[in-house]
């Protein structure tokens, strides 16, 4: 019993294992059954896959070859395939099907971000394609693979400048080509502002610079320069040179800061009641047009207001002042016809004894005029005048400027030409006389004057150009004296004026005489110098000029000739030395008293100049100068004036420029100035003054002896080593063949030192297929793909988008360079290279 039952407990416990076995193989032999199935597929799919990715490689590269051999046709959007045809690649529409594998290659447009990355948005780039390529197939399961590439042009080509040949056929303005270093573009130099090579301006289609003013020939000439590069400069000048002349003022503008200076005729200033619209001018002002202007300066007040002054023959009116600006326009009396406002005048008068109008002698009134500070000097008579301006604005037609001091004696007479008997008289009013002399009863005369007629130096006026200068806060103005009456400078203290407490006092008849009866030698006349003080000569000076230091006087003239030996007295140009202004002299004098050295050399007297003059040659030495020159930074003087001999056939030149630097390397020109550069006019040059603009640029104005185109404009500036201070290189325009993308830019530029030299660049891209490069209408442009902008860097990328005419890819090329400069030096183009992709 007990044997049965344990057979039957372990016939229990087989059917147990055996239902567990059973189990257990439903779970495994399917999981086994299953890897097995698995391993067989996946080798299919990863050899599908292999096959695939083969098939994805061989698109790329096709897809990067048909790129190669001609992007135009390459970049259209669509679905392709790759093929071959003559042993090459091509692209074919639509997707393939090769042994069950599907293969397509989608050609889209690419898009860049405002930083230049790619993006699925933004800016459409033109040169860049999006490719994407799928191999898909589904012989055991679907499965596809891509892959995403960006495309561009190729950037294997490039368009060079970099030898003298590639730069010559550009357009060049203000640049040059040198082959210093292979081949480069530079800025040229600027001949025009040499001072030595002068030319009139011209305009940029070579015409002469230059406007007819009204009346004439024209008297004087002053002008002021702008302090900002946008504002043009002032020119007032004296347009009547009788009574009987119209208008007595023209005032007109100037462009500054620009190699083509051009006048613009403002208006003018005139009482003649015909020129008015009304047709009469305004009563009351107590003065008429009967009047001619021997001079002209201007004053500018702190509010801006600008007055000119026209020094006349009335004789209660020396003075007449015209306002040109009142601080916030033109201030026109008749704005119809541009006629300015009569505004104020100025009347001498002597401070003591009978209050007379004129103190000329032959009423020549107001010879000559200067400004310094707020102060007017006027020469009349051998006599100087000062007079107030500080208060203009508050003065009328009816109450005059206030007269400061008492007038000051200088040397210097009247002439009165071709009086009875034929000898010119020179007269003035005795200096200290009580009482005062008026009308004609003067009694200080001088004889000996051969001749003061209208020619050369020899002038109607006794005194003729004023200069002024500060010194260490002592005022001085030096006079340049004619009429032939020894000396030729005078040099007057001006720094302490008169009242009714110095000694002598203002009404006192002694107070501003050159003698010792005046003890204020700070209201005087203090010292003066004769060119040539042997007795019998006939020197006379015409203008002066101040050293800013005030230790030099440049001075002109041209002395009448000696019978014996046919030499003037006194040659064309002196520099004197004013260091001690109490007794100017000559930079070297001669040592004897005799004739050194001796004929045909021109001879001196003893007290001479040895050294520091001017006179012509042959030729040039019968120019006469006339009544103003002008002194550049020391190195140059600037003398005008007419022929002085017109009985010959000899032709002077009327404008001469002399080399006064003492620095220069071929020796001391200030000792032994020279002349460097001049031009021939044959009606010759009645004054001139000259600017230094906020930009660095000086011109000389001159007014010609003619009655049309007076004014005539002449740039200078230093003659050695001297550029533009701008210029452009445009290149010529380079030419593809079909419209290609234009990448990148490098240049050499050599002696780049922003902003002192600098080059800048624009680039120009345009034209289709069809385009004519060499008319095409460039559209030159900077960084920011507007005309207004520059690359201020030697490489950059060139710009896909421009305005309308820009266009990039395109079939034509052109790039322009701006050069900028200092003047003293400049930068230089050595080479420019733009990439392109084909």
């Amino acid at each position: 019993m007990t044997k049965f039952l344990k057979l039957n407990n372990n016939l229990g416990q087989s059917i147990i294992e055996l239902l567990v076995v059973i189990g257990l193989a439903s779970v495994i032999l399917p999981t086994i059954f299953m890897g097995i199935m698995s391993s067989q597929e996946g080798r299919v799919q990863q050899r599908s896959r292999m096959q695939a990715l083969s098939l994805l490689r061989e698109a790329e590269d096709a897809t990067r070859s048909y790129r190669g051999n001609d992007w135009k046709t390459f970049a259209v959007n669509g679905t392709y395939h790759p093929s071959q045809a003559n042993n090459a690649w091509v692209l074919l529409p639509n997707s393939e099907i090769i042994n069950g594998f599907t293969r397509q290659i989608v050609i889209a447009n690419a898009y860049r971000d405002s930083n230049g990355n790619a993006s699925s948005s933004g800016t459409l780039d033109n040169s860049t394609k999006l490719i994407t390529i799928t191999v898909s197939w589904t012989n055991t399961f679907p499965s596809s693979i891509q892959s995403q590439m960006y495309l561009t042009r190729h950037d294997n080509l490039a368009y060079t400048q970099t030898t003298a040949a590639d730069f010559t056929n550009d357009t060049r303005i203000q640049t040059k080509v040198t082959n210093v270093s292979g081949g480069e573009a530079t800025l040229d130099y600027n001949n025009k502002a040499k001072w030595c090579s002068p030319s009139f301006s011209t305009d940029s289609n070579g015409n002469e610079i230059t406007i007819t003013l009204p009346d004439g020939p024209p008297v004087a000439v002053a002008a002021t320069a702008s302090a900002t590069t946008s504002i043009p400069n002032d020119v007032f000048v004296a347009t009547a040179p009788s009574d009987s002349s119209t208008d007595k003022l023209a005032y007109l503008t100037v462009t500054a800061n620009t190699a083509t200076p051009s006048p613009t005729l403002q208006g003018v200033f005139t009482m003649d009641s015909s020129k008015y619209s009304s047709g009469k001018f305004p009563s009351g002002t107590g003065l008429d047009n009967n009047f001619k202007t021997n001079d002209v300066k201007y004053y500018k007040e702190a509010n801006g207001k600008i007055y000119a002054l026209l020094a006349t023959d009335k004789s209660d009116k020396e003075v007449v002042v015209v306002q040109i600006n009142n601080g916030s326009g033109n201030a026109f009396q008749d704005p119809v016809n541009k006629i300015y406002k009569y505004w104020t005048f100025f009347n001498t008068i002597p401070y003591y004894g009978a209050a007379t109008n004129d103190q000329a002698a032959w009423g020549y009134g107001a010879e000559s005029m200067t400004i310094l500070g707020t102060t007017g000097y006027l020469a009349s008579d051998g006599y100087m005048y000062a007079f107030d301006l500080s208060n203009i604005d508050s003065k009328t037609t009816s109450n005059g400027l206030d007269m400061v001091g008492c007038r000051i004696e200088l040397d210097g007479y009247d002439c009165k030409p071709n009086p009875t008997p034929t000898q010119s008289q020179n007269a003035k009013y005795t200096a200290g006389a009580s009482p005062i002399e008026s009308g004609t009863t003067w009694s200080d005369t001088q004889s000996g004057a051969s001749d003061c007629a209208n020619g050369g130096n020899k002038e109607y006026y006794a005194d003729h150009q004023l200069s002024p200068v500060q010194v260490n806060g002592n005022k001085y103005i030096y006079v340049a004296v004619g009429a032939e009456i020894d000396p030729e400078l005078d040099i007057v203290n001006v720094t302490t004026i008169p009242t009714a407490s110095t000694n002598p006092k203002i009404n006192n008849r002694y107070c501003g005489v050159a003698s010792s009866n005046n003890s204020n030698s700070s209201w005087k006349k203090i010292s003066s110098l004769d060119f040539d003080p042997a007795s019998g000569t006939m020197e006379a000076a015409n203008s002066v000029y101040a050293k800013q230091d005030g230790t030099r006087a440049y001075m002109s003239s041209n002395g009448g000739i000696v019978s014996g030996h046919g030499i003037p007295d006194s040659d064309q140009f002196y520099i004197i030395d004013t260091s001690i202004k109490t007794a100017p002299k000559f930079l070297d004098t001669w040592p004897s008293d005799q004739y050194t050295p001796p004929a045909p050399t021109p001879p001196h007297y003893k007290n001479t100049a040895q050294s520091g003059y001017y006179n012509g040659d042959s030729t040039n030495i019968e120019m006469y100068p006339r009544r103003a020159m002008t002194v550049l930074d020391g190195k140059r003087a600037v003398v005008v004036g007419q022929d002085g001999v017109t009985t010959d056939q000899i032709e002077p030149q009327e404008y001469q420029v002399l080399n006064i630097d003492p620095g220069d390397s071929g020796g001391d020109h200030e000792k032994n100035p020279i002349h460097c550069g001049g031009l021939n006019y044959l009606p010759g040059f009645n004054d001139l003054t000259s600017v230094s603009e906020a930009d660095g640029d000086n011109y000389v104005y001159m007014i010609a002896n003619t009655m049309d185109h007076q004014l005539k404009i002449i740039q200078g500036g230093p003659d050695v080593g001297i550029y533009y201070d701008s210029g452009t290189v445009t290149s010529t325009n380079f030419d593809v063949g079909k419209a290609t993308a234009f990448n990148s830019f490098n240049a050499t530029v050599v002696n780049r030192n922003p902003p002192t030299t600098d080059v800048q660049f624009q680039v120009a891209v345009g034209g289709d297929d069809n385009a004519n490069c060499a008319t095409y209408g460039y559209k030159y442009i900077g960084p920011d793909g507007t005309e207004t902008t520059k690359f201020a860097t030697t490489s950059a990328a060139i710009p896909l988008l421009g305005p309308t005419g820009y266009q990039n890819p395109g079939r034509c090329f052109s790039y322009r360079a701006y050069f900028s400069s200092d003047s003293t030096q400049t930068p230089s183009l050595n080479d420019f290279t733009a990439n392109y992709s084909p």
